[in-house]
Parts: structure tokens; sequence; C-alpha cells
């Protein structure tokens, strides 16, 4: 389980607070709140979309709070052959290769081309009916 911290400043001490959906945060400006659903609420943010933009995008709290969302939801992306996709999601689904799978790759080094086109070890668990 990752846990979310944020340092902030008050008087000259340094202060760390753990993030969690029921425990006192802080953002980026030195703001303290309840919680925070209550934080992405005054940011007008999804909870869930701040999270995502922690744990998977790895932005910073101010990035997660203050980039616009996409109306499409999504991080547009360009795959190795130009084609253009509204979601990584997507592209993955257009390749055939889990979005955890190409993340990981990508994570790991590979590039982009083979990332999506080398084949994975691992089946897709998903029954067709």
């Amino acid at each position: 389980m990752k846990l979310l911290v944020s340092l902030f400043v008050v008087g000259g001490s340094i202060f760390m607070l753990r993030m969690s959906h029921d425990k006192p945060c802080c953002d980026h400006q030195g703001n303290i709140y309840g919680n925070i659903k209550s934080m992405c609420s005054f940011w007008h943010i999804n909870p869930e979309t701040f999270n995502r933009r922690i744990n998977v995008y790895g932005m910073t709290v101010e990035e997660a709070l203050t980039r616009p969302v996409k109306p499409n939801g999504g991080l547009q992306c360009t795959d190795h052959c130009g084609e253009r996709f509204f979601s990584i999601t997507a592209m993955c689904e257009y390749w055939g290769i889990q979005r955890k799978v190409y993340t990981y790759r990508i994570s790991h080094g590979w590039t982009q081309e083979d990332a999506l086109t080398k084949p994975s070890r691992y089946k897709n668990t998903q029954k067709e009916d």
C-alpha cells in the first residue's frame, strides 16, 4: 500500500502529513484540510483523479491538484507508428497488451515499440462468452 505524504513549512518548521482519505492533509500552498476529499473538493478535482495522478503518473501534489482535467478523462498519447489515442489504455487495447504490462515495460527502459508489440508471457485471463 502506498502512502501519500505532504511536506509543508509553518513558522520555519517542516511538517509531514500522511495523506489518506480520513486523515488531515496539506496542499502545495500549505493549506490544511480534514481529508483528501475536502482538499480535492476545494480544488474542484475528483479524489480518484488526484490519487491516480500521484500514484500512477508520479505528479507532484501541485500538479495533481492544478492540472486541468481533460474532457476525455485520459492522457492523450501517440504510439511508435504515429497513431494518436485518447489514452494509454486505448493505445494498449489497440495493440492487444495489458496497460500494466506496458507501464512496467516502459518503466524498465523498454522502447515504446517493443513494449507494445512484444508478446506478454502472461495470458489474458478474460473469459469470452
